[in-house]
């Protein structure tokens, strides 16, 4: 029975201090066929920040 953590900590999931990190197989890193294709979804800067967050552009500025 998992003792809950106390009020005004999240509990962690990290390793302990000293701790490993679990061993992830390299089956686990092949994609599945269910995933989406990379180069459909690979969004960087302006377009990543407007999908993820839903930011808006309120102005831009030309820099000389």
């Amino acid at each position: 029975d998992p003792t809950p953590a106390p009020a005004g900590r999240p509990e962690s999931t990290a390793p302990a201090a000293g701790g490993r990190a679990s061993y992830i197989g390299a089956e686990d890193d092949i994609p599945d066929e269910d995933d989406p294709d990379l180069e459909e979804s690979a969004l960087s800067g302006h377009d990543l920040i407007v999908r993820e967050l839903g930011a808006t552009v309120i102005e831009e500025f030309q820099h000389e």
